[in-house]
């Protein structure tokens, strides 16, 4: 019985995030028309729509629009992957051993503030204006979520279920994988999901450095040009994309963490 209302009440709240997708879109083209708004500083979903075909059909800036989208996925899964395959082991050695912890705490405590718009320059003199600049800079910036939520999850390992693991007879191997490492798969899933966000944000300040495709790109150059349509599309699909690689890494997250909600 609770069960079929958790999934009733779940149908509603899905409707109800379509209605307000729906809402927004007329609120968007009653505005556009009404003249309340400049038609050019606002276009109307219908010139959006447009423009996207003609986009679509001769892309942008001497590239087509698939390769705008891909150098853009590309550089914000490339600086992603690097900051999760580096930054877990990371965190959680930091979070295992205090003397390390303690070692790189007021370093990271030092970094970690920075915005790291403020290193465009460095990345750019030491990297160039290629590839490795720009991913670097999206590195960097999920590299300190992912280190500090790692580390702080397995802190926060309740100290009675390690003891409960030692008195089972665990080494200390079959500990960290089996007792460690599930208790602060939370914390880690929450690192990860912050680090996503973070790197598909800075697609757009690392794409200051020189580039000549991307959804950055198509923003940057359209606004320059004033050719606003161009921009409202790069700006909707950074949004979309962001959106459907947070729905993916929530999917994983409830396979993952499946335990969770549960009662019983």
């Amino acid at each position: 019985m609770s069960r079929a209302i958790g999934i009733s009440r779940a149908a509603q709240l899905r409707w109800i995030s379509v209605g307000s997708v729906i809402g927004f879109i007329a609120l968007w083209w009653l505005m556009s028309i009404s003249g309340w708004v400049k038609p050019d500083a606002l276009p109307s979903p219908a010139r959006i729509l447009q423009t996207l075909s003609k986009l679509l059909d001769e892309g942008y800036g001497g590239s087509s629009l698939a390769k705008h989208v891909g150098m853009s996925a590309m550089r914000a899964l490339a600086g992603f992957s690097l900051a999760v395959v580096i930054g877990v082991p990371f965190g959680i050695l930091i979070g295992r051993h205090a003397v390390l912890g303690a070692i790189v705490a007021p370093i990271i405590g030092f970094l970690r503030p920075i915005p790291p718009i403020a290193f465009l320059t460095l990345f750019v003199f030491y990297f160039g204006i290629g590839e490795g600049s720009k991913i670097g800079l999206i590195f960097m910036a999920a590299f300190w979520y992912v280190v500090l939520n790692c580390a702080d999850g397995v802190r926060a390992v309740p100290e009675l279920l390690i003891r409960a693991g030692q008195s089972m007879g665990l080494t200390r191997r079959q500990l960290f994988y089996k007792v460690i490492i599930p208790a602060a798969m939370p914390a880690i899933m929450t690192a990860l999901r912050a680090a996503s966000a973070i790197s598909w944000t800075l697609v757009v300040a690392s794409e200051l450095l020189g580039a000549q495709a991307g959804l950055g790109f198509i923003i940057l150059d359209s606004a320059q040009y004033f050719n606003i349509p161009a921009t409202f599309i790069g700006i909707i699909l950074i949004g979309l994309i962001g959106l459907l690689w947070e729905l993916g890494l929530s999917a994983i997250a409830r396979r993952v963490l499946h335990w969770q909600g549960r009662t019983l």
